[in-house]
């Protein structure tokens, strides 16, 4: 009875705590945190198991994943040594994350949790029985790159040490029972130092020969509220609509200057954030103002300028206006 109670405690404590399972590293007490903690490749899989170990709890039952936790914290805890500390880790996420061994690695994968404009693809050219060699393909906006690795099986995942021409990124494969594919990398102090900009190679994956993921709208980005908005941009903006959509690769709220009440959000293409911009300004009414910026051919760039109140740039609210003075002149 105990022991329920103080599982349920620690499930809902997970809903405040977002590494609710990882050592911290301000106050290392043992050994073997603080082993774990002078290690940034340890620090990684501590890391990447809490991530793990919160999903897990949340569509699984809690018991059975505590008694896997626990099963593996004792043997962690024989550990004296960094090798058996990784390989500890390694087999505690193979473990929780409840991996599909008989998994079938042929085929192209596709990152579905890329944001709109920016993908990854792996692919698996060879595979054979202690190793597997991925292509990877990976861009955001304009920035792209392809890279080749060499990854070990172990405990029924993938485990890349480095990939080729990057400074120590590290990307663990885990295969899931539902067919799809999870990828972590070190990319807070290894991949992210060797992508391009905004390129990422975490998610899930899922197998397909062409990119799964559904044709984006404004509407399912974020940028407006309801279809009844959505349908009313499209209208004023017309066939421009699709190249709004492409411009929103980043996109962040901004100040409304005009003090209107209005929603305000600039948006741009990573790798051409001075040459492909957009921004949108709506009010609770129903009134709209938006402004792309595109290149013309032959050089310079060109204004695509839209209003409910009509197009005439003259009566340009003051917040497109020092937006547009950012990439034009008057």
């Amino acid at each position: 009875m105990i022991r329920r109670i103080l599982s349920s405690l620690f499930f809902l404590t997970l809903f405040f705590c977002g590494s609710a399972m990882a050592v911290n590293c301000q106050r290392a007490v043992s050994p073997l945190e603080n082993t774990i903690c002078n290690n940034d490749n340890l620090h990684w899989l501590d890391s990447t198991l809490s991530v793990i170990y919160n999903q897990a709890i949340l569509r699984e039952n809690v018991e059975h994943i505590d008694k896997k936790y626990y099963e593996w914290e004792k043997l962690l805890e024989k550990c004296t040594s960094d090798a058996c500390i990784e390989r500890a880790y390694y087999a505690g996420i193979s473990a929780i994350s409840d991996t599909n061994r008989d998994f079938k690695w042929e085929g192209k994968w596709w990152n579905m949790l890329s944001p709109n404009m920016s993908g990854g693809v792996i692919q698996f050219s060879r595979n054979a029985q202690w190793s597997v060699t991925l292509d990877i393909r990976a861009w955001a906006g304009l920035n792209h790159d392809e890279f080749t690795a060499e990854a070990r099986r172990l405990y029924g995942m993938l485990v890349v040490e480095k990939v080729v021409d990057t400074s120590n990124c590290k990307v663990l494969l885990i295969p899931r029972k539902d067919n799809s594919l999870q990828v972590y990398s070190n990319s807070d102090w290894g991949c992210r130092l060797s992508m391009p900009t905004g390129v990422f190679l975490d998610g899930a994956y899922k197998l397909s020969d062409t990119d799964p993921r559904p044709k984006a709208t404004l509407l399912t980005l974020g940028i407006f509220p309801d279809g009844e908005l959505d349908a009313k941009f499209r209208g004023l903006v017309g066939a421009d609509y699709q190249n709004f959509v492409d411009s929103a690769n980043v996109y962040i709220y901004q100040n409304d200057i005009d003090n209107i009440g209005a929603r305000v959000l600039s948006m741009w293409v990573q790798g051409a954030a001075n040459s492909r911009t957009a921004i949108i300004m709506y009010t609770p009414k129903g009134e709209i103002w938006a402004g792309r910026i595109s290149p013309v051919k032959g050089g310079g760039l060109e204004l695509h300028y839209y209003s409910t109140d009509g197009n005439d740039q003259r009566k340009m609210p003051r917040t497109l206006a020092a937006w547009k003075l950012r990439f034009l002149e008057d």
